[in-house]
């Protein structure tokens, strides 16, 4: 790719870099508030889900987005996919509820140094950079001053993080396998065939994960 072609690029990506910031920082607090009024995760993401499924469907039937139908071949691939969205999904409205937002935020910030590494070991892709991986390095170094510094850790030990690092490692599964899952599966709407896809297939899980630990 020229210089001229990224200078043309940059704003876009800017752009797509400070969108999902702030959906995720805005999904982080509206769970968190959710969880303290209704510490229900299970339910509450099944709720999510259902109207996610419904909102692509409507969509489609509007005729202003292509959604791809589900099909057997595709939903083998993606089981692996859905189980670490669920464990992630389910583990985060744990955390939430259990945990203060900071203590999640700076236990996910781990994961783009544990997804580099994955990256190079399954992927075939290039460890970052000494500056970069020096600034993933201080990141985890804050962390671990974070968690030594916690009066929740302080009084329970390690098990005042548990909910949070079933996050952590479903998060860095879930990016490290998302990718891999890209190569291989076609879709002829790629944002909205996976979207559905994850939804459709995470809603029986769900609902069982939310039977089975009391919401």
């Amino acid at each position: 790719m020229t210089g001229s072609a990224e200078a043309r690029m940059a704003p876009n990506v800017a752009l797509g870099i400070a969108s999902y910031m702030a959906c995720s920082s805005l999904a982080l607090i509206s769970n968190k508030v959710t969880m303290f009024y209704f510490p229900t995760p299970g339910l509450v993401f099944c709720l999510q889900i259902v109207v996610t499924i419904l909102f692509i469907h409507a969509a489609r039937l509007l005729g202003k987005i292509t959604v791809d139908a589900l099909s057997v071949d595709n939903v083998k691939v993606f089981a692996p996919y859905i189980c670490s969205f669920v464990i992630s999904l389910y583990s985060n409205g744990r955390a939430l509820a259990h945990s203060n937002v900071e203590t999640v935020i700076v236990f996910r910030s781990c994961s783009p140094l544990l997804v580099s590494i994955l990256d190079w070991m399954f992927l075939g892709r290039e460890l970052p950079s000494a500056r970069s991986s020096a600034a993933l390095v201080g990141v985890v170094a804050g962390a671990v001053g974070y968690v030594l510094a916690d009066s929740e850790f302080a009084v329970e030990g390690a098990g005042a993080y548990f909910w949070v690092t079933c996050n952590l490692c479903g998060i860095v599964f879930e990016m490290t396998y998302g990718k891999r899952l890209i190569s291989k599966v076609r879709f002829d709407s790629p944002v909205w065939g996976s979207v559905l896809y994850t939804n459709a297939l995470s809603l029986g899980p769900m609902f069982i994960m939310a039977g089975g630990g009391g919401g």
